[in-house]
């Protein structure tokens, strides 16, 4: 019962990740599958969405997504990479836990 919730969880967290910021929460799902082959993937998952958010913000006002780097799309660009990242993560490590 307790990883079926987990589930559910973590749908629901990427869901809202992909409805606030859909190219990051993509690069969060990939972020999360090359961590899961890492040896540590729990250091390398939080410091890889920083790296994410950061350069996304940087190369948004390139593409028109936004008019400049600003403090609140990097966080809400944190959500929509960790929401994905670390879900997908945790979720591949508690199935393989289950199995």
């Amino acid at each position: 019962m307790q990883f079926e919730t987990s589930v559910a969880l973590a749908a629901t967290l990427m869901i809202g990740a992909f409805i606030l910021d859909w190219p990051r929460a993509v690069a969060g799902l990939i972020l999360g599958m090359v961590c899961r082959y890492l040896p540590y993937g729990t250091i390398t998952v939080p410091a890889g969405v920083v790296v994410i958010s950061a350069l996304a913000e940087l190369v948004y006002p390139w593409f028109g997504r936004s008019t400049g780097p600003h403090f609140w799309g990097f966080f809400f660009g944190m959500f929509a990479v960790a929401g994905t990242a670390s879900s997908l993560y945790i979720t591949i490590r508690n199935l393989k836990d289950r199995l």
